[in-house]
């Protein structure tokens, strides 16, 4: 066997499938969120898109989702030719870290050698031709130089949706090798304000972190070990239970009491192991309302409309109206960068931008009624 057949036949993805999608609401909903929407109906979700995109490159056998066991009906109605053992399901939402952790030693335990590309499940390529090249880059670097490399995606705008990613100078070598596109990286800042955000991409030190992460399962282990010590003391503790019959009882009892926060925040951030890869790949995160804004085609005034087959906008520029009524007149009125929300039982209105705030808008919804938000 060649390297590039052993490097393929050790190769596995997860994908991140448990999101609640709050910042994608009122459309995103507890019940339902929004990788599981066919948002811009092409006649898939955004799951089944990123399935198809990861098949291409990586055996079907080799793809695992991770999810909450609420959404496991719906990933099986979606995602039909899945293998049976191939979802994970987590009996509470705790966040990334756990959740790559419980998948990275769930494929350590089948193959010791394995290297794993873990993805979101939510967002867009439309140059998959460049995004499957990347990933083989990506895994022969995380094969050869024991790091997690990251894909990171140079900004076109000051989002505040996004994390950034600092990369440093020069780029590495493999193999001896110069690779121009590939750099250590210095740093990791989630999501700044509005300022912050155009200070970072004025910079052109700073890239978008795309939250796509490949690495070798025992080089992940190791790192989580190191950084989420909770999180490796409650999922590693008992090591003769993985790959058996009893492990997916013991994560369900384990599992609840791991610490609820991201990767990023809980290992990226702090490991001194990452390596970060220049992709120009067509690449948005659909998570929030600004970068669909920046997806969907605008008129004259950038205005941006999705559902609505009439539309007037009067003196009215740079706003995004999504309504789930194609027969509705949408009116706006001396009206900027607004974003118009409707659905049968929400109508959101606010400063297109701020869509950082509806976590806090989320939460006062659901205590008025839960129906807003499941």
């Amino acid at each position: 066997m060649n390297q590039a057949d052993k490097l393929y036949n050790n190769l596995y993805c997860v994908i991140l499938a448990g999101g609640v999608g709050r910042r994608f609401w009122p459309y995103s909903r507890k019940s339902y969120p929004k990788q599981f929407l066919d948002f811009f109906n092409t006649g898939e979700s955004l799951l089944q898109m990123t399935y198809r995109r990861m098949q291409r490159c990586i055996s079907p056998d080799r793809i695992l989702i991770a999810t909450n066991w609420q959404y496991e009906d719906i990933v099986r109605e979606q995602l039909p030719s899945l293998p049976l053992g191939n979802i994970l399901c987590e009996s509470h939402n705790r966040n990334t870290a756990s959740s790559i952790a419980y998948a990275t030693r769930h494929i350590y335990a089948i193959n010791p050698d394995a290297v794993v590309v873990i993805t979101p499940s939510d967002h867009l390529v439309t140059d998959e031709s460049t995004f499957h090249t990347l990933i083989g880059e990506a895994a022969h670097y995380a094969t050869y130089t024991d790091m997690i490399v990251t894909l990171g995606i140079k900004p076109t705008y000051p989002e505040v949706g996004y994390g950034y990613i600092q990369a440093l100078e020069p780029p590495v070598e493999v193999g001896g090798e110069t690779l121009s596109h590939c750099y250590p990286v210095k740093t990791f800042i989630e999501k700044p304000n509005s300022e912050m955000a155009r200070i970072l991409m004025e910079s052109g030190e700073f890239y978008w972190n795309a939250g796509l992460f490949v690495a070798k399962t025992k080089v992940l282990i190791g790192e989580i070990k190191k950084y989420a010590t909770e999180i490796a003391e409650r999922l590693f503790s008992n090591a003769d239970i993985w790959g058996t019959s009893g492990e997916e009882e013991y994560i369900r009892e384990v599992f609840p009491y791991c610490p609820n926060i991201s990767f990023d925040y809980a290992v990226m951030e702090k490991s001194q192991k990452v390596l970060m890869l220049v992709a120009d790949m067509g690449w948005t995160d659909v998570g929030t309302w600004s970068s669909t804004y920046q997806l969907t085609e605008k008129d004259a005034n950038a205005n941006a409309t999705i559902g609505a087959r009439q539309t007037i906008y009067n003196d009215s520029r740079s706003n995004l109206v999504v309504i789930n009524d194609p027969e509705k007149l949408v009116v706006l009125q001396g009206i900027d960068s607004m974003l118009v929300v409707e659905t049968d039982d929400v109508l959101l209105i606010c400063r297109r931008g701020d869509e950082g705030k509806l976590r806090q808008v989320v939460a006062e919804a659901n205590s008025l009624n839960e129906k807003y938000t499941n």
